[in-house]
């Protein structure tokens, strides 16, 4: 009983980032989202992952526990995607495979930070608006600064990242640590897009998911 109750916590992110890297692989086939293709650019941008890797971390109930579910969540996913783009798709992405392998051998630190923003010091509200500076300065250089986007997918991507920034904040401990994580959150990545945009600095996401 217990050992079982040891593996528990480690099926459950493990499953999800599985079902999760299907789905993300599902919604690249144009026929599937034609009608609502934001699904698309939803799956297909940091965002989710990132939200999804920070609930798994801070509901762990210690940090290296923290370390080692967000690392199976992104084993599940990528395991998941990949399989299925070699597997049904016959298509080898050798350069993407390398690069995210090699970003998913970081999420166990990634992990263990964000559990920190259970300890009372300050330098935990830096950490816990990360996930927040990621959503504001995406949703605005993928949607808002794209020409190409009508303002309903635009709406919709808001919505998206606006759910996400909820639900983090909703298990993030105490109320002061959630308003300066969103304080934090939406003056950097003001700062940060500011910088893109002037070209002071490269576009991480756009560099990242063009390779």
């Amino acid at each position: 009983m217990a050992k079982t109750a040891n593996i528990r916590p480690l099926i459950f992110p493990l499953t999800l980032g599985f079902v999760l890297g299907i789905i993300a692989k599902l919604v690249d086939i144009p026929y599937i989202t034609s009608e609502l293709p934001v699904f698309d650019d939803i799956m297909g941008r940091f965002g989710i992952w990132v939200w999804a890797a920070a609930l798994i971390s801070i509901r762990s109930k210690n940090a290296l526990l923290a370390a080692a579910r967000s690392f199976l969540f992104f084993a599940g996913m990528l395991t998941a995607y990949y399989s299925y783009t070699v597997i049904f798709l016959n298509f080898f992405p050798k350069s993407q495979i390398i690069l995210w392998s090699g970003i998913g051998m970081v999420t166990p630190l990634c992990g263990f930070l964000i559990w920190q923003v259970h300890r009372d010091s300050g330098y935990t509200n830096f950490i816990s608006s990360i996930p927040f500076i990621l959503f504001f300065t995406e949703w605005y250089l993928t949607a808002f600064a794209a020409w190409n986007w009508n303002a309903k997918d635009k709406l919709l991507l808001l919505t998206a990242y606006i759910c996400f920034s909820i639900s983090l904040l909703a298990v993030i401990p105490t109320n002061r640590k959630r308003l300066f994580s969103l304080i934090y959150g939406v003056l950097l990545s003001i700062v940060l897009t500011g910088l893109i945009q002037a070209a002071v600095i490269v576009n991480p996401y756009e560099l990242l998911l063009n390779v």
